[in-house]
């Protein structure tokens, strides 16, 4: 590598570091997209949610596992060990069935669940008897305000979030064992609590309450308090498998593309290392020289030596050459231990020929004829070469 590919790689280089710390200091804007993960510090994630769990609960554990998994975790010599609270914060709530029937089994033998969601639907919703509807904004709507309810109230005041809260509420649910804690508005009940055999069932249609931005927005953290309330004093089981997009692995190529400033500098690396390898390889490579074909130095010779005969005008003796080359030949490919004019080669030369004994007879005088003439003309070499040539084709 020359002193100048070193400076260009050393360019390149600086090249890639200051568009990096360019693209670094440039603002991030702020991401609004609801996540409700634990692991999230953006406006609608849990992150500060789930950190001040703590304070209302005794301990706080995350769990990424499906519902049926978790439950069959909970089993302890075929004996449930001691209750827990399972909380659940998504966009939308659907479990299949069988993890719907592991939650109620859970439910009914003990354990507590608070399911927050702006749809709650599958086999949960027809268990539950549940409907829920979501509020139309009017051009004059600006805030949304929820407020508890019942005797007495879990706590006093009004809890008011931005236009921009979805406003789902519950249309219907089984009044015998559900009531409401909460309502907006409306009206309308967005806080629910439901009996099912020796546990409950906390239901709210607000989870963007729950979020980061919401709790730390002016005295909204009281109703996520006055929320949780209606759970008993236990431990709690935060869930991440139903959230919002999948779990992935992190890795630190992961976390690079995930960047927008270190996904441009890497991806603007590898364009120039295939660039260089493009250019230096074209570089280095050198052309490849055109190689003539070697010659047939035995060929040559022969079309020299049969040139010289041919000027020479000796026919004979060059027939004498063709022939005795044609019984070396032939004697070695019809294994015969000499080549003589005899009934014996006749007869073995036939068979190896397929021909009639006669004929092969006539064509090995004519070659004796031939070598035997002290002068041959033109015409008579080349009928002998063409004979010579035929026999050799015959041979198998």
């Amino acid at each position: 590598m020359t002193r100048f590919e070193k400076r260009i790689l050393w360019g390149l280089g600086l090249l890639i570091l200051a568009l990096s710390v360019m693209e670094a200091m440039v603002p991030k804007p702020t991401d609004w997209s609801p996540s409700y993960s634990r692991f999230h510090r953006k406006p609608f994630g849990a992150e500060l949610l789930y950190q001040r769990l703590p304070d209302l609960f005794p301990e706080v554990r995350s769990v990424s596992d499906p519902l049926y998994s978790v439950g069959r975790e909970r089993y302890i010599e075929d004996v449930l060990d001691a209750p827990v609270n399972h909380v659940f914060i998504n966009s939308s709530f659907t479990p299949d069935i069988i993890s719907t029937e592991r939650l109620l089994e859970l439910v009914e033998w003990g354990d507590h669940a608070f399911i927050a969601a702006e749809f709650i639907g599958g086999a949960l919703a027809d268990s539950l008897k549940l409907d829920m509807n979501a509020k139309r904004w009017s051009e004059f709507d600006t805030i949304s305000d929820i407020r508890f309810t019942g005797d007495p109230r879990i706590a006093q005041g009004v809890f008011r979030y931005a236009r921009g809260f979805p406003g789902a509420y519950f249309t219907r649910y089984d009044t015998a064992r559900t009531r409401s804690l909460a309502v907006d508005g409306s009206a309308h009940p967005v806080l629910l609590e439901c009996s099912w055999g020796n546990g409950r069932i906390v239901l709210c249609s607000a989870p963007m309450a729950l979020t980061n931005y919401h709790l730390l927005k002016d005295k909204n953290a009281t109703f996520i308090a006055g929320a949780f309330s209606a759970l008993p004093r236990l431990p709690v089981v935060w869930d991440e498998a139903y959230k919002v997009g999948r779990m992935e692995a992190r890795t630190p190529l992961r976390y690079i593309l995930s960047q927008t400033p270190l996904r441009w500098a890497w991806f603007l690396a590898l364009t120039l290392v295939v660039l260089y390898m493009i250019v230096f390889a074209r570089r280095q490579q050198r052309a490849i020289p055109i190689v003539s074909p070697p010659r047939n130095s035995t060929r040559d010779l022969m079309h020299t030596i049969g040139r010289l005969y041919w000027h020479k005008g000796d026919h004979a003796d060059l027939a004498n050459k063709m022939i005795a080359h044609f019984k070396e030949d032939v004697r070695q490919r019809a294994y015969l231990r000499t080549f003589q004019y005899d009934s014996a080669t006749i007869d073995h030369l036939a068979t190896k020929t397929g021909l009639e004994k006669q004929e092969m007879t006539d064509r090995l005088n004519a070659i004796a004829r031939r070598e035997n003439a002290k002068r041959l003309s033109e015409k008579d070499l080349l009928d002998l070469s063409n004979e010579l040539h035929e026999l050799r084709r015959l041979i198998r």
